[in-house]
Order: C-alpha cells, then sequence, then structure tokens
C-alpha cells in the first residue's frame, strides 16, 4: 500500500517451491505467501503498477533437495490466476545443470505459459550454461550482478548471481543487444572490487572482452 502511494511503478516479490526453505526465508508458510500475492496483484494491477514474483528454489532446495518441476508449473499457473505480470523462476542455491532449465522451461511451455525471466545463483560453475539454455529456450531476460557479488545466506559456500559482464558478452557473441554498455559495468566491477578489497568473481572483466577495443 505503501509503495502504490509513490511514483513506483514495479512491485517484486518472492514465493518459494518448498514449504521448508519459505518458513525460514519469510516467516511464512507457503499458503500465507501465496494469499499475500493474491490481494497484492489484483491491487497493483489497479493502480497501473506491474506486479512482479519470483519463484524461489525453483530447481532445488537446501532442506528438501530436488525440487519436482511440475510443482513449479502448478505454482506458475497460480501466480498467473493473480495476475501476477512477470514471473522470475530463481536457482536460489545454483543446484541446476542446462538440462534442469531445458526440461522445466519446456514443461511451462506446453502448459501455454509465456517464458518467464531467470535468476541463476553460479554456486557449481552452471549458471552461464544455465542462462545459455534459457535463452534457447526463448528467454529473453536474465538476472545478473556486476562482477557477480552476492549469494544465498541458506546455500553452503554460496556465490552470487551469474556475472552482468560474463552474460553480456556471451549475449553479444551471440548476436543479441541488451543495450547495456559492458565496459561501464566493467569499471563498475573494478571500483567495486577496490572499495571491498577483492577480486570480483565475474571472468569478463578479469580476461577483457575480445576483440578488444581500439586504443583510446
Amino acid at each position: 500500500a505503501r509503495a502504490l502511494a509513490t511514483w513506483i511503478h514495479v512491485v517484486t516479490g518472492v514465493v518459494v517451491a518448498t514449504d521448508t526453505f519459505t518458513q525460514p526465508n519469510h516467516r511464512v508458510t507457503p499458503q500465507e505467501s501465496r494469499v499475500a500475492v493474491g490481494r497484492i496483484a489484483p491491487a497493483a494491477a489497479r493502480d497501473g503498477v506491474t506486479c512482479g514474483v519470483t519463484i524461489g528454489a525453483a530447481f532445488g532446495c537446501p532442506f528438501e533437495g530436488e525440487v519436482p518441476p511440475e510443482r513449479v508449473v502448478d505454482l506458475v499457473k497460480a501466480l498467473e490466476d493473480y495476475g501476477v505480470a512477470e514471473i522470475a523462476l530463481a536457482d536460489t542455491i545454483g543446484v541446476a545443470a542446462p538440462s534442469d532449465v531445458s526440461h522445466l522451461l519446456g514443461l511451462l511451455a506446453q502448459a501455454d505459459s509465456p517464458p518467464p525471466r531467470c535468476h541463476f545463483h553460479n554456486t557449481r560453475n552452471t549458471g552461464l550454461a544455465n542462462a545459455y539454455a534459457a535463452l534457447e529456450a526463448g528467454v529473453r531476460a536474465l538476472d545478473a550482478s556486476c562482477g557477480g557479488v552476492g549469494g544465498c545466506p541458506f546455500a553452503p559456500a554460496a556465490t552470487g548471481n551469474i556475472g552482468t559482464e560474463d552474460v553480456l558478452y556471451m549475449i553479444d557473441r551471440m548476436g543479441f543487444d541488451a543495450g547495456i554498455d559492458i565496459q561501464g559495468v566493467m569499471d563498475t566491477t573494478r571500483w567495486l572490487g577496490d572499495i571491498l578489497d577483492t577480486t570480483m568473481p565475474a571472468m569478463v572483466t578479469r580476461a577483457g572482452v575480445f576483440p578488444a577495443p581500439p586504443a583510446a
């Protein structure tokens, strides 16, 4: 309600695909979480505000293990019925392989759901490969973080999202135009690394783009 009283034009939230993750992450039951979305999405739509929901632990849960893809499909359809404008699938603890991504997105396509936004963590170094699989399945919105920072507090040895510059380099080579200045992202990553006194996980900032830009 406070957001609707401001200039904010997009509101987003998270619904988790498993019961045992919802409680420590949100302090509510999965049903209470869904009821909240069922109230928020129509209210946002009435005020011309876009409502988005990310499905957390869509590919695996630190407490329950494997998440049945059919459960995620059912949750997507329920969110669509609530009027959620944008749905995202999050590999919150970074367990998915490209085949998992292709399979789940294929089930969603069979259920006539539009391609979701995808949010991959690089905990097991599969994040960029999963992004490629998502692109091949028709996804055109990917979450990423500058330098690859971030992480999930419930994931052992958590790492961040896939690096924004790594995604940009890959999709540029694939012929897509994200409309984002990769050199600016790399500059920001270096600045952030200096602030945090560490080397950022993203690879492209370390190696540079190819071919290298002409010298100034």
